[in-house]
């Protein structure tokens, strides 16, 4: 058994499903929000716990039923207080503040996972802890969260992904604390660098081709009869497909500049959903995960861009410059975008120097593995 607090619950509910999951697995499970509303967690108080529902293979407990919680806190200070690991759900942006506010109470030798989809987490946060002089404890991230669900109450509904590779800043490190995490999600194996998770984010790969192209149908709810749209069933046409895979082939450029793996867009989805397509428009209208998703309002588009160009895009193109390469379908992605949307993308954060990832490919490969 591993005491593990989950902080946090985003849009997909990746905090409630995790907590879900491995209470029934047996774990000791400390559960806390980040600055809740009002009664936000009454009704998960008064039942003790979640209700997992689904399918039992589905979950790495392979149950379903009441999953009772070791404590429900209303303090995320509290819940990590004797955690062997710390699990953060929150929205990117807020992730440096959030991490500045539990890093003075951070158990000795904890392991943090981020669960987000990538955005370069780890090289985020190592920096604050060396800062701190708490490089006792060990941040990891992977390209997406492990569980995505439906939340009503306490009711969850939901999937895991399988195989999530998770990395760590150097990747050296990784090998020390993966039985901790093994002993959670039992399917994880180690990246070799964050280089990797970072690159290989899996909302960098999915959603810009499909939310550029498809803005016109999403911003006019009056063509089908309401305000909400399931994008990835909607918005996922031949022709966004043919986008992304020029913009897979353009990250892989970028991933042969620093020694990393190059695992295209249909590849991804494979591994982690066991569903096969010829390209990127195949293997997403193939996905069962992906077209049951739920329905979104029409802004989501500005919420998902809103993170994707400063975490994803950005850093992508910084380091595909910096080393004489170029990205210019992502630049031009981050451009048009940031247009849009009404920002400046090449004056974000983080920039390549915040995360350590500043210099030539080799020596970047080099640090990010050795340190």
């Amino acid at each position: 058994m591993t005491t593990v607090a989950v902080l946090g619950n985003t849009l997909r509910n990746p905090g409630a499903a995790c907590a879900a999951d491995l209470a029934l697995a047996g774990h000791a499970v400390h559960y806390a929000l980040f600055d809740p509303e009002p009664g936000a967690l009454d009704v998960v108080r008064s039942r003790g716990g979640f209700d997992l529902q689904g399918d039992p293979a589905t979950y790495f407990s392979r149950k379903t039923g009441t999953a009772p919680l070791a404590r429900i806190c209303d303090s995320v200070v509290d819940a990590i207080e004797g955690a062997e690991v710390v699990l953060i759900d929150v929205p990117p942006p807020e992730l440096e503040p959030r991490f500045a506010t539990l890093l003075p109470h951070l158990p000795p030798e904890v392991v943090v996972h981020v669960q987000s989809p990538g955005y370069w987490s780890a090289a985020r946060l190592t920096p604050m802890l060396r800062r701190a002089e708490r490089e006792d404890v060990l941040v990891t991230d992977a390209v997406a969260p492990t569980h995505e669900a439906i939340l009503h109450g306490n009711v969850v509904r939901g999937t895991r992904r399988r195989g999530l590779e998770v990395a760590t800043v150097p990747g050296r490190r990784i090998h020390g604390v993966l039985d901790r995490l093994q002993s959670l999600f039992g399917d994880v194996t180690a990246a070799p660098t964050a280089l990797q998770t970072g690159l290989e984010c899996l909302n960098l790969m999915v959603h810009p081709a499909m939310l550029l192209l498809g803005i016109g149908l999403i911003e006019r709810p009056d063509l089908r009869g309401g305000d909400e749209i399931r994008i990835f069933r909607e918005c996922n046409v031949p022709t966004a497909g043919a986008l992304a895979e020029a913009l897979d082939a353009e990250r892989g450029r970028v991933c042969a500049a620093y020694g990393v793996r190059h695992r295209t867009l249909p590849a991804a989805i494979d591994h982690f959903y066991g569903t096969s397509g010829s390209g990127a428009y195949e293997a997403i209208r193939n996905c069962a995960a992906y077209q049951s998703f739920g329905a979104h309002p029409s802004s989501i588009w500005r919420e998902w861009q809103a993170v994707d160009v400063p975490y994803a895009i950005v850093p992508l193109v910084r380091l595909a410059e910096q080393v004489g390469i170029g990205a210019p379908l992502h630049r031009a992605v981050a451009e048009i975008f940031g247009t849009l949307l009404g920002i400046e993308p090449w004056s974000s954060r983080p920039t390549l120097e915040d995360m350590a990832l500043e210099g030539a490919g080799l020596t970047v490969a080099r640090r990010f593995l050795i340190g």
